[in-house]
């Protein structure tokens, strides 16, 4: 056991120096950004009603004309930054010749209303927010009237799906990473995915974990450490780049629950920012300020509402014991606790995948074998002909955004070559 420590804590030192290697230097960027800001209405149904500032923001390469290709990435569950705006033109090879645009989901980041409480936020909805994209697209058409290329990322890439099928003119290819197609409202996939990605025998150790943390009220401190211990899991089984945790989440699982927490919250804080805890303490938040939600700190809140309202797809286990110990009815009493309303009258199930067969605009598709959403994502024998499946036996989720610079470029060629090609869309 001592040795297990010891190599525990070796591995432990070596990520947490991996995490703090940063690079310097002054050098001007070959590009420029605009920050910019698209008024919309909340309600694109109604005049003269309330209104807020949409955020867009516009790279733009020294090289690229102003008729060059566009890469509009549609934002989801999270805001934007200069750090997600570079990341996408340098995870795809810096290209010279296209200019990147990306507009922020209503309700993240900075794009709120002005009301002063945004603690139940009805202007969040999947079709206002494709309604905020397309007026985007219309808007910036002016400036850059190159071919239009359309990305999203998981929720995005479902969004994206939904906007091609409703706005078929507004763009010329559609790329969908580890887009998620089917929102039901409990889903087993991604428990089947934790399991194979941790093993049989570090599962039953983390669900024993689990099960030491059933809370005696909602949003107690016991809560929130499980939220907490599953927001890890989601690190460690989607993202490639946290996949070396697993070993040191393995063997920190063998000792009991408050060191085993204690560790993780470490780690939380060396290498993630806390933000495993800033999940758990979201889903726990009761009340938003519009202040608070300009910080960009509370997003996962909002997401929780959309679940509660349209999205779905709360976690359960394919077996007991297991990972995911809530029922259908802690989820209902959860959304109730939060935002006063129930999820049992929630629209019907929004379905991404229904609208794939009547597809005008190419599909571009992304998957990757190890990503735990796989189960509710498109599979190559339901991929349109217009377009090109990419599937990555050993990826994870959203694989060629930053973890594969072959396959980045080989997709973005792709988009390219259908962006390019006259009536790709008809």
């Amino acid at each position: 056991m001592r040795h297990d420590y010891t190599r525990l804590f070796i591995a432990f030192i070596f990520i947490s120096g991996a995490a703090l290697v940063v690079t310097c230097g002054d050098k001007k960027p070959p590009y420029k950004i605009l920050h910019e800001t698209l008024v919309q209405p909340a309600d694109h149904g109604m005049t003269g009603g309330p209104i807020f500032p949409q955020q867009v923001d516009v790279l733009i390469p020294d090289t690229a004309p102003a008729d060059a290709p566009v890469f509009f990435n549609l934002g989801n569950e999270h805001d934007l930054t200069d750090r997600d705006l570079v990341g996408l033109y340098e995870c795809y090879g810096r290209p010279a010749d296209v200019i990147f645009i990306q507009a922020e989901h209503r309700g993240y980041g900075q794009s709120v209303t002005a009301d002063a409480d945004q603690s139940l936020p009805r202007y969040v909805t999947v079709n206002q927010a494709l309604a905020d994209f397309h007026r985007v697209v219309g808007e910036y058409k002016k400036r850059y009237p190159g071919p239009w290329m359309g990305s999203g990322y998981s929720y995005g890439g479902g969004l994206v799906i939904h906007f091609a099928a409703k706005y078929p003119d507004d763009l010329g290819v559609i790329l969908s990473s580890s887009g998620v197609v089917d929102w039901p409202f409990q889903m087993d996939a991604y428990d089947r995915g934790v399991r194979r990605t941790f093993g049989d025998k570090a599962y039953a150790r983390l669900a024993e974990h689990i099960r030491s943390l059933e809370p005696g009220a909602l949003f107690d401190n016991t809560w929130l450490e499980r939220e907490f211990l599953i927001a890890l899991i989601h690190g460690a089984t989607q993202y490639e780049q946290y996949t070396m945790l697993l070993p040191v989440v393995n063997l920190l699982a063998k000792l009991p629950a408050s060191w085993f927490l204690k560790t993780l919250h470490w780690i939380d804080n060396g290498i993630a920012g806390g933000g495993a805890w800033a999940y758990a303490s979201s889903n726990a938040k009761k009340t938003l300020t519009r202040e608070e939600a300009l910080t960009g700190a509370w997003g996962w809140r909002l997401w929780r509402y959309q679940q509660c309202r349209e999205t779905g797809v709360f976690e359960v286990s394919v077996e007991t014991p297991g990972i995911f110990t809530r029922t259908r009815g802690d989820f209902v009493a959860e959304c109730n606790a939060l935002f006063g309303e129930a999820p049992a009258a929630r629209a019907p199930e929004w379905s991404p995948r229904a609208m794939i067969r009547d597809l005008k605009t190419p599909l571009v598709y992304v998957a990757g074998g190890m990503d735990p959403w796989m189960g509710l994502c498109l599979e190559e024998k339901n991929a349109p002909k217009k377009g090109r499946y990419f599937y990555v036996p050993g990826g994870r989720h959203c694989p060629d955004h930053g973890d594969d610079p072959a396959l980045s470029k080989e997709v973005l060629a792709e988009m390219l070559r259908w962006a390019r090609t006259p009536g790709s869309n008809r």
